[in-house]
């Protein structure tokens, strides 16, 4: 009996942990899942944002390394600004449709070590649809939606493109210590005259800076409203960290070494592939260098279908460098879906005097940086490696919520999304 209790408390604490790490994320539970791609249909750099009212899709697809197939299932969960579960919401007032789906469209992969079974899914679909703007959570499981059978979520997004939203990268911040380093980012944000009911109070502003939510700006609040127009005059300015270019390696190819991979090993289980060393930039000047600001293209070489025979590898990345105090390094990128998690940590090696981290990916092309979490915290900085450049080529995504009265919810009504190039930059 005092076996049985044990397992049985075994099998409740497990139970238990399964279901507090399913978070509204981009986040995978099930380790025989990888490469989830969800991105406006046509394009994989394209975020997975669509308007209410249109005819915008979205493609997901992913890759499972089971030996079987499965019926996965799929349903959607309206979020507010902050991506927390909207309470005040049923499923049936925001989903046009079922309120469940299937994902039955899938091939297996070919000549690929080790296999895979390739799922696609395109959404929305005359199965389901959604009915309000906002931010959304698709949620992937087996048999049924709880936490246990989850195997994978994703954020999107369904925008009323109501507002208009103006942006600027002065040269001279307002502190100016920050000078030549930060990005601080001049707003404003002309409402319709609909919003004219406490415009401050319900209006919330989120801004992203690539596809990073660890340093994203939630819940900033508007300082001023004139003629319907948002102000926002913080003492400091809105300030992110410039940071630097984005290191990149091309594995499209496991038949030749391109630039910064340094060895390809074909071993009988798959590939290892082997990064050149790299080193810390944040006392070298800012160079120019084209990136994909941190994204990732699943791409095999010439004659090949990427998505049944792209192949995967464990992928070694070396960084040379003295140990930091207090502070974990990691790796971070979409191909670790942004995550500062036990998988993109790095472990110091004494010996070499140099950080050690490996990422399990199919061929393609990938951005990353290297970031430094201190201890207790939960925002990672990319500045005592990568360096703090006002010039560096960043993407910034701004959304606009307003908190509807009846139903309650945030309806997302005013977005965009930028690059530092396209900004007004004196």
């Amino acid at each position: 009996m005092k076996k049985i209790s044990l397992i049985i408390c075994f099998v409740l604490v497990f139970m238990a942990v399964r279901a507090q790490k399913v978070k509204n994320e981009d986040l995978i539970y099930d380790e025989n899942i990888h490469t989830v791609l969800f991105h406006k249909m046509g394009d994989q750099l394209l975020p997975p944002v669509i308007r209410l009212g249109t005819n915008d899709r979205l493609s997901l697809s992913f890759d499972d390394m089971s030996d079987d197939s499965y019926l996965f299932r799929y349903t959607i969960i309206h979020c507010d600004y902050q991506c927390n579960t909207t309470t005040s919401l049923e499923p049936n007032e925001y989903i046009d449709g079922f309120l469940e789906g299937q994902i039955e469209n899938y091939a297996f992969s070919v000549n690929a070590i080790p296999p895979y079974i390739h799922y696609r899914l395109t959404f929305p679909n005359p199965d389901m649809n959604v009915k309000l703007s906002g931010n959304y959570i698709l949620k992937v499981y087996l048999d049924e939606p709880t936490d246990e059978n989850v195997i994978f979520t994703r954020r999107f997004f369904v925008i009323e493109p109501l507002s208009r939203v103006d942006v600027r990268i002065p040269y001279y911040p307002k502190n100016l210590e920050f000078t030549r380093k930060k990005q601080q980012i001049d707003l404003t944000i002309t409402l319709p005259i609909l919003f004219n009911d406490e415009p401050i109070e319900r209006t919330n502003v989120v801004i992203q800076q690539n596809g990073r939510w660890d340093n994203a700006k939630i819940g900033v609040k508007a300082t001023s409203v004139s003629s319907n127009t948002l102000g926002f005059d913080y003492q400091n300015g809105i300030v992110f960290n410039g940071g630097n270019q984005f290191r990149h390696f091309d594995m499209s190819s496991f038949w030749y070494q391109s630039m910064y991979i340094k060895q390809i090993i074909n071993e009988a289980d798959g590939y290892r592939v082997i990064l050149h060393t790299s080193y810390p930039r944040e006392s070298k000047p800012y160079e120019t260098e084209p990136d994909l600001n941190g994204h990732r293209v699943i791409q095999a070489r010439k004659g090949q279908n990427s998505s049944t025979e792209g192949e995967y590898a464990w992928v070694d990345f070396w960084l040379k460098m003295p140990k930091i105090q207090n502070a974990a390094v990691y790796i971070l990128g979409q191909l670790n879906d942004w995550q500062l998690d036990g998988n993109s940590l790095m472990i110091y090696d004494t010996k070499l005097r140099a950080y050690h981290g490996a990422l399990y990916l199919k061929q393609g092309y990938y951005d990353y940086i290297y970031a430094v979490l201190p201890d207790g915290k939960s925002r990672a900085n990319v500045t005592p490696i990568e360096g703090d450049h006002w010039e560096t080529d960043n993407d910034y995504t701004i959304y606009l919520y307003y908190r509807q009265r009846v139903p309650e919810y945030d309806r997302l009504v005013g977005y965009r999304k930028l690059n530092t190039k396209e900004l007004e930059r004196p």
